[in-house]
């Protein structure tokens, strides 16, 4: 009982002399700081060392599943793929048609007696329009600054395959035109024919046509006209009326782009073969000048800048393969003045 009171009566001197020299608790507050930092610094240091140990598994896992994604982009899971393409193309669709319904897109309007190259064997064996869809950035970049950066650029695009180019251009906020000899792709909503369905046509570009403006009904003139490995694909006899629907289009001022393919493209199982006209430059540019088109120079593109020919896209020829060219042309009578 003694040594109870003498150890109650020692505790309680002790609280005596702590308050009266730390009447606000100081030190305990203080060493509750220092506990908690020591807690604190303990749990960072066993952390530290737990991430240490995993961090090898940790980098496997993270490894393992962008794997798992490049494999299901580039085709392991084709209907993955299949679905996220629809998904934007969905989004991408309703941009596209509200951009129409409040007057910021105008529609052009097809008319011609020929709605398909019926007699053409791109569209009686169809290749390049079920497999192309090109697309290429650093060539919009070009025409752009070909045209001093000038908005509202009108492009039209023969031979247009899946209309990459006439997507990526109106996404830019330019007017654009794809107008396609087979009916492949709208048939199959290939490419963009399901995205632009009112800026993708089909008719025979050998074939008398005019496209005019659903807003004001007057014929529209285009900037840039551009065909990307089309002309080898027509026959001698008709190059003529084509580049004489191109005259009717092109804008004062106006470009016409091309890329040509100068070797034979044909199947040795079946016979077929889809290049027609298969001729060097200096052929090209007479027959050109005879039409009332000269080259030029004056313009940015570099030999990679290009739609096709510059290893773009699949299947696609370089510069340095000597397989074929890209010309820059312009009315004789504006080059000359």
């Amino acid at each position: 009982m003694l040594s109870t009171i003498a150890t109650a009566t020692k505790r309680g001197l002790w609280n005596l002399a702590r308050l009266a020299t730390d009447p606000l608790g100081r030190r305990q507050v203080t060493r509750q700081a220092h506990l908690t930092r020591v807690a604190t610094h303990d749990r960072a240091v066993w952390l530290q060392q737990v991430l240490t140990e995993h961090a090898e598994t940790t980098h496997k896992l993270v490894v393992e599943q962008a794997e798992r994604t490049r494999t299901a982009v580039a085709g392991g899971d084709e209907w993955k793929v299949l679905e996220l393409e629809t998904l934007l193309r969905f989004l991408r669709k309703n941009e596209y048609l509200t951009a129409i319904r409040t007057g910021e897109l105008d529609v052009p309007e097809l008319h011609t007696k020929h709605p398909v190259a019926a007699d053409s064997i791109d569209t009686i064996h169809p290749r390049g329009a079920k497999q192309d869809n090109s697309i290429c950035l650093r060539f919009n970049q070009r025409l752009y600054q070909l045209f001093r950066h000038k908005p509202g650029l009108k492009v039209l695009d023969l031979g247009c395959a899946g209309g990459g180019l006439v997507r990526t251009l109106i996404d830019d906020g330019h007017f654009a035109v794809g107008l396609e000899g087979s009916d492949y792709p709208r048939l199959n909503q290939f490419g963009e024919w399901g995205t632009i369905p009112h800026h993708l046509h089909t008719c025979d570009i050998t074939k008398p046509y005019t496209l005019t403006s659903r807003t004001t009904q007057q014929r529209i003139k285009f900037d840039a006209i551009t065909a990307w490995e089309v002309m080898e694909h027509i026959p001698e006899d008709r190059i003529e009326p084509l580049m004489k629907n191109i005259a009717c289009h092109l804008a004062p001022g106006g470009w016409v782009l091309f890329s040509i393919a100068t070797f034979l493209d044909w199947s040795p199982t079946t016979g077929v073969a889809w290049h027609r006209t298969v001729q060097p430059r200096e052929w090209w540019e007479a027959k050109f000048a005879a039409l009332g088109f000269v080259t030029s120079g004056d313009h940015p593109f570099g030999p990679y800048d290009w739609l096709r020919g510059s290893g773009n896209g699949r299947y696609d020829w370089k510069p340095e393969d000597s397989m074929g060219f890209h010309i820059a042309l312009r009315r004789a009578c504006e080059v000359r003045s």
